[in-house]
């Protein structure tokens, strides 16, 4: 398909010469605009010297995508892969680092699976009620620890502005593919705190993950979710939360019998996958000194459970829980006329719990556990509101593997009177080996390897932002570049297969260019390019990383406001991957690039009701993001969205 490679560039090129946008009816002019994981504590984006991006709320709502995997899409740096239709195996990786060198946070919470590494699976993390996405890219172990190498995913749920009093809101949808999805939510807010509450459920016939299929895997969600903070005094304030997941999703599986005509192909089968998942978290929060001085001291559970079937046969399981205990204090102060400091130390312990589970007695039914205490420091400074510099330092000490040291530093110059801020960072990090690589979970297949060594990788990466047109213009340009050492793979030289560390040094660099304009109050454009060279020791292509990703999105309003239209094209370029089909020589394959376009839309019939509707893979492209694993075409959905408020 040669028009692929044509298209990519001249797409971009014209994009950024149109420019781009994030939200409707708003100023780019985000200087001020609050980014919560570029430190230990919540900083304005004017003094964020690494590279980061935003979905808002209103994003959120006008593309209506109903998974967050799909608007992540959206952004620079971020590869998505999906084993199939909705609610299949969903990794995303940021600047070609490894899915599990994503740290996700959801409402304060690492919500990554602790059998798992920390990798966080996407596949059942809905949209609905989403208020905003932060990435940020680079190496943050420092700041955040271990599955941080490639950056840092922030979720945040809920209203971003909470109303006085009672409010409530729902959404019901149906479409494509026997889809229905509902949701509710509630609370109520005052001087005294506030309080929420919401209850989601999704019911997908979908597709069958088999490209020569015709069976569907089904996939059904049920997510509830509680808030509350109290405000005890002006000084001191107490935040409780908690989440459930409960997930169903059909199956199918490659065929691996020896001498099959569809030996290494994925074909229909009865095999189903049950996923649950419960995130608690508890934070009390001192201000002291007018501000100046913070205490937080938190406590955050995570608890998964994953069980496969075929044939309505129990296969195995997994099971893994992680506390996590935080003591951080933050001060701050400042010097001369217009310098600012700001001092940040944290303690954290925590307790893991793994266990594996088989219908057999075998050696792979065990559990283990897992201890560490960490300490971090980071100090920031401002000097006459143009130039932010920071630095921070992490220490981990873990029982079972060597301790480790962390640390990164960041700068930011504003340049005065010129719209262009340069920055740049540096940072370490490292990322522990998983419970099943160490120790496996199915000895017919798969037997783990003890004696893996944790990844480490270092990175930098420079760039400059550019505001224009008023502030209603914003341009970024980003290069970066990392190495990763003892990096883990798969050998499948061997049988059973194993894991093992690279000898070498795996290198990953390339460039992230986006620009946003809103050319008059109506119209919001935005477009972004990445470039992105992952590669092992060997030099071989990592695999599930395209070089070429770009992104164009536009919205419109009209009618005062009360009809929105959001379209959105999404190109993602060719990739390797791995293939296991024994009748050919090869051991990969490299998957066809393709083109994902939506076009969402919605009407405002009163202040409180609103008409939604979109169209998905609106050019109903083939295509496959995992070699072998079919991919839903065109669908269309259509719903309601009610919401009320005291008053």
């Amino acid at each position: 398909m040669p028009r692929r490679p044509i298209f990519t560039f001249a797409f971009v090129g014209a994009s950024l010469a149109s420019a781009a946008a994030y939200a409707q009816n708003q100023s780019l002019d985000i200087q001020d605009e609050i980014i919560v994981t570029a430190s230990r504590v919540p900083q304005v984006r004017l003094a964020v010297g690494s590279a980061v991006d935003v979905l808002s709320e209103s994003d959120i709502k006008s593309r209506q995508e109903a998974f967050l995997g799909d608007l992540l899409r959206d952004l620079p740096g971020l590869a998505v892969n999906r084993s199939g239709p909705a609610g299949a195996f969903t990794q995303v990786r940021l600047r070609g680092a490894e899915a599990n060198h994503t740290l996700v946070i959801i409402d304060g919470i690492e919500a990554g699976d602790p059998f798992n590494a920390g990798e966080f699976e996407f596949a059942h993390l809905m949209s609905g009620g989403v208020s905003r996405v932060e990435v940020l890219r680079g190496p943050q172990s420092a700041l955040w620890g271990s599955e941080a190498i490639g950056g840092v995913i922030n979720v945040t749920t809920g209203p971003s502005n909470i109303p006085p009093g009672p409010w409530a809101e729902g959404l019901a949808e149906g479409g494509s593919f026997s889809t229905w999805q509902g949701r509710a939510s509630a609370g109520s807010g005052g001087a005294w705190g506030s309080i929420r509450g919401s209850l989601a459920y999704a019911d997908i016939g979908g597709i069958s993950a088999s490209p020569s299929g015709s069976e569907r895997d089904d996939y059904d969600n049920f997510t509830g979710s509680l808030f509350a903070t109290f405000k005890i005094n002006e000084a001191l304030s107490v935040s409780l939360s908690g989440r459930h997941l409960a997930a169903t999703a059909s199956e199918d599986a490659q065929d691996f019998i020896f001498g099959s005509p569809t030996q290494g192909l994925v074909i229909d089968s009865d095999g189903e996958r049950i996923s649950d998942r419960w995130y608690g978290r508890a934070i009390a929060e001192l201000s002291l000194l007018d501000g100046r001085w913070a205490h937080q001291l938190s406590a955050n559970f995570t608890d998964t459970q994953n069980e496969s079937f075929s044939g309505g046969l129990f296969g195995f399981g997994s099971e893994g829980q992680k506390w996590d205990l935080e003591y951080q204090t933050n001060y701050a102060f400042e010097s001369g006329d217009s310098n600012t400091h700001a001092l940040s130390a944290l303690i954290e312990y925590e307790d893991l719990s793994y266990e594996n589970r088989s219908p057999g007695s075998g050696p792979e039914n065990q559990s283990q556990t897992g201890k560490q205490m960490s300490a971090a420091l980071e100090y920031r400074l401002g000097i006459a509101d143009q130039i932010f510099l920071s630095g921070a330092f992490r220490y981990d000490d873990n029982d079972r593997f060597d301790d480790e040291v962390t640390y990164r530093v960041t700068a930011a110059w504003a340049v005065p009177n010129s719209g262009l801020k340069l920055r740049g960072s540096y940072g370490t990090g490292v990322a522990q080996p998983s419970f099943f690589e160490l120790f496996g979970f199915n000895p017919n297949f798969f037997v783990g390897n003890p004696d893996l060594q944790p990844e480490s990788s270092e990175g930098w990466d420079v760039g400059v932002d550019y505001r224009f047109a008023n502030g209603h213009g914003l341009a970024s340009l980003t290069y970066f570049d990392s190495n990763l050492k003892d990096e883990i793979f798969t050998d499948f030289g061997v049988f059973p297969f194993t894991v093992d560390n690279r000898t070498g040094t795996s290198s990953r660099d390339g460039i992230e260019i986006s620009v946003r304009v809103d050319p008059i109050d109506e119209v919001s454009l935005s477009a972004s390019y990445s470039y992105t060279d992952a590669k092992d020791d060997s030099g071989i292509r990592e695999l599930r990383r395209p070089r070429h990703i770009a992104i164009l999105n536009a919205t419109y309003r009209f009618l005062d406001d009360r009809a929105v239209i959001d379209f959105g094209v999404n190109y993602n370029g060719k990739m390797h991957d791995s293939e296991f089909i024994f009748a050919t020589p090869e051991t990969s394959v490299t998957l066809d690039d393709y083109i994902l376009g939506t076009v969402a839309a919605s009407y405002d019939l009163t202040d409180r009701v609103q008409l939604i509707g979109r169209v998905e893979n609106l050019f109903d492209e083939e295509y496959q993001e995992v070699f072998g694993f079919a991919s839903p075409g065109i669908g269309a959905y259509a719903g309601v969205r009610i919401r009320l408020e005291h008053g």
